[in-house]
């Protein structure tokens, strides 16, 4: 927010007139000071000097609204946005800012009308970040999914590494998944998607064994259920402490594959099955065919690497592994599996360059 306010506090700064008292001005200057210094208290201190000289100077009436604005003192002020909006009703400051404090009481619907003007408009990109934020919290409140979705896509779309656009996002589709599967259960409750549900939360609880269970009665129910038996794999092999549970996993996965051929993902698993069980030519098989089905899978493109270098195809498989350092260069096992494949071949100076990026990004990791 410090970025925001001075960009608008420097275009402020300009629109003061010119015939102000030289004392006057001076007030004015050490309470904008003060602000972008973030002593907020002279902020406001020197801003109230001036208005009881001079109450209709509207510019320096929103900049008292930010010094309340930026010390979270929003019922304060609103006020002064509005008055300063009275005296000029285009006052960029307190165009701006007047919906922002209203959103941050929870007067949403007095909100929300502003907030979509100027989050729709050609404000300054800061600016524009921190209306989005505040609509999309607007519309959740007033239960408006559908325009809260709207508009959360747009600030992904125009902000999509921002960890606030992406918390605040996460947040509402959370809300909205957990909407519709309650519905899901209350309208379907013995349905094969229901016990789909149920599995997939009791798996996310650790409960792979009642998972299998809801995942297998969602199979009786419906046997052409796609994802079910892909997920039963991947539970016993993440779980199961059965020493033969890959074979199981196996016959799940070729289960999946009947109702779901264009599963990448099964394919996937059923190679990395393979290859952590000494079946390399077999693994290789899957895991050109998962990349067949999704030539952007990182994993499907790693695994068929250690595939082919597991059976001595060393040249094939850093041919297949490097398209992967464009399609993720910041995966630390692309980089280690490069370095170890590079070394392999004899190309020391670029082993030695992979091998920097991974530690680069080990210690970024861990940090």
């Amino acid at each position: 927010m410090e970025c925001v306010l001075l960009f608008l506090l420097s275009a402020t700064l300009h629109s003061f007139p010119q015939s102000l008292e030289p004392a006057v001005r001076d007030q004015v200057q050490a309470g904008v000071a003060a602000l972008k210094a973030g002593d907020l208290t002279a902020a406001q201190r020197h801003f109230e000097a001036v208005l009881k000289a001079n109450p209709r100077l509207a510019e320096v009436r929103a900049n008292l609204g930010l010094a309340y604005y930026a010390a979270h003192q929003y019922q304060l002020a609103i006020p002064q946005f509005r008055e300063a909006l009275k005296q000029e009703p285009m006052l960029a400051t307190a165009r701006s800012f007047l919906p922002l404090s209203l959103a941050a009481v929870g007067r949403c619907q007095e909100a929300i009308p502003e907030l979509n003007r100027e989050f729709d408009g050609p404000s300054n990109a800061k600016l524009r970040r921190i209306t989005g934020l505040s609509l999309v919290k607007c519309y959740m409140q007033m239960d408006d999914n559908s325009a809260a979705a709207e508009a959360a896509a747009k600030l992904v779309s125009s902000y999509p590494d921002d960890p606030d656009v992406l918390y605040i996002t996460g947040q509402l589709y959370g809300r909205l998944s957990n909407q519709l599967y309650m519905r899901l259960m209350k309208v379907a409750p013995h349905s094969a998607r229901s016990y789909q549900v149920m599995a997939s939360v009791a798996a996310a609880d650790g409960n792979w064994k009642i998972a299998i269970d809801a995942y297998r009665h969602a199979l009786r129910i419906d046997p052409s259920l796609q994802d079910a038996h892909l997920q039963i794999a991947i539970l016993l092999l993440t779980h199961s402490p059965d020493p033969n549970n890959w074979q199981q996993a196996l016959t799940e996965l070729h289960e999946e594959l009947k109702v779901n051929p264009m599963s990448s993902e099964a394919q996937y698993e059923m190679g990395e099955v393979y290859r952590k069980h000494d079946q390399p030519q077999a693994a290789v098989a899957a895991f050109r065919k998962s990349l067949e089905l999704d030539p952007n899978a990182v994993p499907a493109r790693i695994g068929l690497a250690k595939a082919l270098r597991q059976i001595g195809q060393k040249q094939q498989a850093l041919a297949v592994l490097q398209p992967a350092e464009q399609q993720a260069p910041n995966d630390a096992a692309v980089r280690f599996l490069l370095a170890q494949l590079y070394r392999d071949l004899g190309q020391t100076v670029q082993a030695s360059r992979e091998e920097a990026v991974f530690q680069h990004l080990q210690r970024n990791a861990n940090q």
